[in-house]
């Protein structure tokens, strides 16, 4: 018993030393930017990256010609920690063609994109005619499933949900039901909540980054916790030239972070990337889709 007992829990330990699989290493709730987040585009460029469940390696010449693995596709001895280049980011509109029909059945709940292609209730995109294949189902899952997450995250991962801001703006709760906001890089499903109806708060519209005004709304960050975390903000150096404070908000790339600069911005060209170190008054408002 006492052997049985020391294999799971050396089983348990690789898992999360390792990673591969992203519920191992990703927290949406706790995400900072500690890790990349790599387009497909550029894993597919990069020579020796592989993304295995979602999570991407530097594996150099020991790397398999497949882009996209299975845990039990690569040996884990070469998934250690330091060879991890970030996280695999899925953008809403690759995650919406996944819908089981003549393509993989994928859904993401907790911003990770979980493929079910080779789940039977899920045969053909659709699940007891309740569940459609290629959406984000945070809520579906979380509040109204029976199971909860426990069976999804028996299947393997594929990636990070994110969003752009093209991509972002189409869930203002008028073009469609959805209504989603970003806040800290971090977008928010805030289509059950009743504060959000009709696709706008306190004035502001949704669809958008709304981390300043949120901030400064009391009591505010609290309500963040009654809403769905489902997927992350993401720009890159062509996006932010959108940014530049006239036509929109002001945003710099520094490194891998995408910075507010409404405070504190003397010196410093709005909708391009910073050089420099960023500033205290600076707000993180999303993250570099490198």
């Amino acid at each position: 018993m006492r052997k049985v007992f020391l294999v799971l829990t050396l089983v348990v330990y690789i898992g999360i030393l390792f990673g591969g699989h992203l519920d191992s290493i990703f927290n949406i709730a706790k995400f900072g930017g500690e890790y990349r987040i790599i387009s497909s585009e550029t894993l597919s460029k990069a020579n020796g990256w592989v993304s295995v469940e979602g999570v991407v390696y530097n594996l150099s010449s020991a790397a398999p010609t497949k882009k996209h693995l299975k845990l039990g596709e690569v040996d884990s001895k070469l998934l250690t920690k330091d060879k991890i280049v970030g996280f695999l980011g899925v953008p809403i509109s690759e995650l919406n063609k996944y819908n089981g029909k003549n393509a993989p059945t994928m859904v993401a709940v907790n911003g990770i994109v979980y493929d079910l292609s080779s789940s039977r209730p899920w045969s053909g995109g659709n699940h007891k005619n309740q569940h459609t294949a290629g959406q984000d189902l945070t809520y579906d899952i979380l509040k109204l499933s029976p199971h909860g997450i426990s069976k999804i995250k028996s299947f393997p991962s594929y990636g990070v949900l994110v969003f752009t801001p093209d991509e972002l703006i189409r869930y203002d709760g008028k073009q469609q039901k959805k209504i989603y906001t970003s806040v800290n890089g971090i977008i928010y499903d805030a289509t059950y909540s009743k504060k959000f109806s009709g696709g706008e708060h306190y004035g502001h519209d949704m669809g958008v980054d709304l981390t300043s005004e949120i901030l400064s709304l009391q009591g505010h960050i609290n309500l963040l916790s009654k809403l769905y975390a489902i997927g992350l903000y993401v720009l890159n150096e062509k996006s932010i030239t959108k940014f530049d404070g006239k036509n929109d908000k002001p945003f710099v790339i520094v490194k891998d972070l995408v910075y507010d600069i409404s405070k504190n911005s003397q010196g410093v060209k709005a909708g391009t990337v910073f050089t420099g170190e960023p500033r205290k008054e600076w707000l993180v408002v999303g993250f570099v889709l490198n």
